[in-house]
């Protein structure tokens, strides 16, 4: 073992049998499992309240969670020679949903349903409610349309912007208000990465560092845009996650009503015009023009999508 990563893991209390390389960091192998440790740039107060929230899911039988350890002096940060914070979690072994996997999303969103049950019960106070910011990226749309449009010269990801900026606009004009639901706990980032699929057929949750307090439903939505944009807006994929989510925790209509309006937002465009406005304007790598040309042809299969998606579950709301 490197002279470093030993440094790093005697300040905890554990018996390290083995040292191995994992996704983002190392992973020790001890007689109680397997642990990840990993550099870290949260703050010690939003680790503290993480931990808290583990520690109720963990205490309410939903286990298989990514627990951090605390070092020797009782610290869940630790720091190498050069000031660098480290933090260590508990690993599991498994692979990636696989969200062209129906099997696998299934499982990703009932178990969802059963860690939202979980956190329903945890106290919010003390915690900033956040929500989905639509007025905040519809300035930044538009902000991003009046650059381009001062440019004498434009290269092709900027022609095409403009070209299809009213395509977008027109679902954002059609964005209903949202409505009133009671906040709690979100996991924060809930997607096919931060769920491991484990051998005994079960599954665990990792990467809780995102969480806020605010709709649930936004870490539904999380799960659901990244299986449909992957599964080309297959309205079956949708069907197949809320029937897998409500066998462990029923929506309500209003539920439905707010998964659409954050569906029916172009985040995928929203996303594109904030990569180019950050990016160096002088070489505008081709990946850009190239998704904004798929998510383009997608258009019409996500507009189909919407219409079944407003004719199975919005029959109480006109459109």
């Amino acid at each position: 073992m490197q002279e470093k990563q030993k440094e790093l893991f005697d300040q905890y209390d554990v018996e390290l049998l083995h040292v191995r390389r994992g996704r983002g960091g190392l992973i020790g192998e001890t007689p109680m499992g397997s642990y990840d440790l990993q550099i870290c740039q949260y703050s010690p107060k939003r680790l503290e309240q993480a931990f808290q929230i583990k520690e109720v899911l963990i205490d309410s039988g939903f286990r298989n969670v990514d627990q951090y350890v605390r070092s020797r002096e009782g610290e869940l940060l630790v720091y190498d020679r050069y000031q660098t914070s480290y933090i260590m979690k508990r690993h599991f072994d498994g692979r990636e949903c696989d969200i062209r996997n129906r099997q696998d999303i299934r499982k990703a969103a009932g178990h969802l349903a059963i860690l939202h049950q979980s956190l329903k019960a945890f106290p919010i106070e003390g915690y900033i409610v956040k929500k989905i910011q639509f007025q905040q990226k519809n300035r930044e749309l538009l902000r991003t349309r009046q650059y381009i449009a001062k440019k004498n010269e434009k290269k092709e990801f900027e022609t095409l912007f403009q070209r299809y900026f009213s395509l977008f606009w027109d679902a954002i004009r059609t964005q209903k208000e949202e409505i009133a639901y009671i906040p709690a706990i979100c996991h924060g980032s809930y997607h096919h990465h931060h769920v491991i699929l484990l051998s005994n057929k079960d599954a665990a949750v990792i990467q809780f560092e995102n969480f806020y307090a605010g709709n649930q439903m936004d870490d539904l939505f999380y799960l659901m845009r990244k299986v449909l944009e992957k599964n080309r807006y297959e309205f079956s994929c949708a069907e197949m996650i809320l029937d897998a989510y409500q066998k462990e925790k029923q929506l309500e209509n209003s539920d439905f009503y707010y998964l659409y309006n954050l569906l029916a937002y172009p985040e995928k465009y929203w996303k594109l015009a904030n990569q180019y406005m950050n990016h160096r304007k002088s070489f505008l790598s081709p990946k850009l023009t190239e998704k904004l040309l798929e998510e383009v042809a997608l258009q019409e299969k996500k507009k189909y999508f919407l219409s079944q998606f407003r004719l199975n579950y919005l029959q109480n709301y006109i459109y």
